[in-house]
């Protein structure tokens, strides 16, 4: 039987989420519980306390990351001599471009310890702020930044050797839509002809060949118009530097995008900034 390995699941994740909120817990809480084939991820803000999974009662910190089932949410309970219990909490579906979740191949409960690190100073104060923020390119940086602690939390709860059998969806048209999809929501993921091409189940060159007769163009191309449909968005709504938008968008640098773009639209992005701006 055809298998993935760890990296190439990792490579065609479909990942929504719910909006991430922060919570004071005050003596016992529980989280909403889920959807089958939801996981619920706490974060632990501040603070000190327990966390009750089924019989169990664990220590928590901060700097702690939980993944745990959704269906089964678990208790919180903050410390009585301590100086609060604050967490962060939200749904996440992570399914393969087939369709199965990513947490049927996973144990949970699963904890991460990112005290002191990047991750837990910097990617996820962001994503609370972004997810509060709610503006003009916040959904393209929350899918980066979730895609980030996703593959962080994957990679670190995988049992060591396993791989995924390769399952496939029932029609060719579901594959490209989905795949379609998901460069729309995800742009910024590198995507390249042979991973796209073992999602599907398909050679690389079979695969290039019927998407392109079915959209008209490749992959490949068709990922750097989304790209730079969305450049234009971001440029005429948004005050984020050019800079940035490229690194959401998945330009390597910004001169790369800086000429891509120039070259698509005949003007440069700042530029086209200027001239949108007095439109």
């Amino acid at each position: 039987m055809d298998t993935m390995t760890l990296s190439q699941a990792l490579s065609q994740l479909d990942i929504n989420s719910s909006v991430f909120d922060a919570v004071e817990v005050d003596g016992a809480w529980s989280p909403d519980g889920a959807d089958g084939g939801e996981a619920t991820l706490l974060i632990v803000l501040r603070g000190s306390g327990t966390i009750t999974l089924g019989d169990t009662a664990l220590p928590v910190r901060a700097g702690q990351l939980w993944l745990v089932d959704g269906a089964r949410p678990p208790a919180l309970t903050a410390a009585p001599d301590g100086d609060g219990l604050a967490v962060a909490t939200g749904l996440l579906r992570v399914n393969l471009l087939d369709g199965r979740s990513m947490f049927d191949f996973i144990p949970t409960p699963h904890m991460h310890d990112a005290a002191g690190t990047e991750l837990f100073t910097g990617a996820i104060p962001e994503l609370l702020r972004e997810s509060a923020l709610g503006g003009p390119g916040s959904d393209a940086i929350v899918v980066c930044l979730i895609r980030r602690l996703v593959t962080v939390l994957v990679r670190d709860a995988w049992p060591e050797q396993q791989q995924i059998p390769s399952a496939r969806i029932s029609t060719q048209g579901q594959q490209f839509q989905k795949i379609v999809d998901l460069m729309h929501k995800d742009p910024a993921r590198r995507y390249t002809l042979d991973n796209l091409a073992q999602a599907t189940g398909m050679s690389r060159t079979v695969f290039h060949r019927t998407f392109s007769e079915t959209y008209g163009s490749s992959p490949l191309t068709l990922l750097r118009k989304i790209r730079l449909k969305k450049a234009e968005l971001l440029l005429r709504q948004t005050d984020m530097p050019i800079k940035t938008i490229a690194s959401r968008l998945g330009y390597q640098s910004r001169s790369h995008f800086w000429q891509t773009f120039k070259d698509a639209n005949g003007v440069d992005p700042e530029r086209y900034r200027q001239l949108r701006g007095q439109s």
